[in-house]
């Protein structure tokens, strides 16, 4: 028994870091009012455009591997004039597709580790 390794039962983050790579969080750009997580893509051949997440919902169930599914939908807030012009395949419609779905549970993740770091040191804090 003893030098066994003791399976890794912690969740799988996802390693590629999209945030401040591929986009960025951004206000609503039509309703500074409204507090849905916009984000605007920095990078590739959708470069500037502002899409708004809705309609979020994760299952209750885990996959057998351990991962999460999750639905969402998107809406989008600001596309550049000459997107038209721009070549895209439909490998990067598809990249891009996938890229926004794991923007959105990257965000997830951080806020996630980001609560569980605050209560854990909110006893340590005075204010």
């Amino acid at each position: 028994m003893e030098g066994e390794m003791m399976p890794n039962l912690a969740p799988v983050i996802p390693k590629s870091r999209l945030k401040d790579n591929w986009f960025r969080v951004v206000p609503n750009p039509i309703d500074t009012d409204d507090n849905d997580l916009c984000i605007q893509i920095i990078e590739g051949p959708f470069a500037n455009v502002i899409l708004k997440y809705k309609n979020f919902q994760t299952y209750r169930k885990l996959n057998e591997d351990g991962s999460l599914n999750c639905d969402y939908e998107y809406d989008f807030m600001m596309v550049p004039g000459d997107i038209g012009e721009r070549d895209i395949t439909d490998e990067q419609g598809e990249e891009f597709e996938k890229k926004i779905g794991e923007a959105i549970i990257e965000l997830l993740w951080k806020s996630a580790e980001n609560e569980n770091r605050n209560s854990d040191t909110e006893e340590l804090t005075t204010e």
